[in-house]
């Protein structure tokens, strides 16, 4: 096997570069931080962001990388992030579920309130009633009454 000169030796390098970072992009596992942070879209200056080599060398020397790229686009979905997003999907539609039986357990309890509410409210009217009314029969039993003087004898 001939000795590969230094050009073919980079070649070979970026290849290998940017045959991992498609696998890690795929995958949903980028190591670059940029691509960390946010979702992303697979595209060639993703690729090239992630194996961090610049895109002119991609369009330039490794045009099948690109077709995977296409292809793996074209997937659209992500396997292994599909099936975390269908678990977060889950678990907050269980959430959503135990916030509903909540929300109803809370309706009914201020219904409950509402209604001790309204019924003291009538009590109290009903003991202002009776109070006025007693305090109006005290008020005439203190009331001074003129005594008349009986027939002389």
């Amino acid at each position: 096997m001939p000795a590969l000169t230094p050009a073919e030796k980079r070649l070979r390098n970026t290849h290998c570069k940017l045959r991992d970072a498609l696998e890690r992009l795929v995958k949903g596992l980028p190591t670059h931080p940029d691509l960390q942070k946010r979702s992303y879209r697979l595209t060639v200056a993703t690729l090239a962001r992630e194996a961090r080599v610049g895109r002119n060398a991609i369009y330039a020397n490794h045009r099948s990388i690109i077709d995977e790229l296409r292809r793996a686009s074209d997937r659209k979905v992500v396997p292994e992030k599909l099936a975390a997003w269908e678990d977060k999907l889950a678990q907050q539609r269980a959430l959503i579920q135990v916030l509903q039986i909540e929300e109803r357990r809370m309706v009914t309890e201020n219904a409950v309130l509402l209604k001790r509410i309204l019924d003291a409210e009538t009590e109290v009217e009903r003991q202002k009633r009776h109070n006025a009314r007693l305090i109006a029969e005290r008020d005439r039993a203190v009331k001074p009454v003129p005594l008349t003087r009986g027939p002389k004898s």
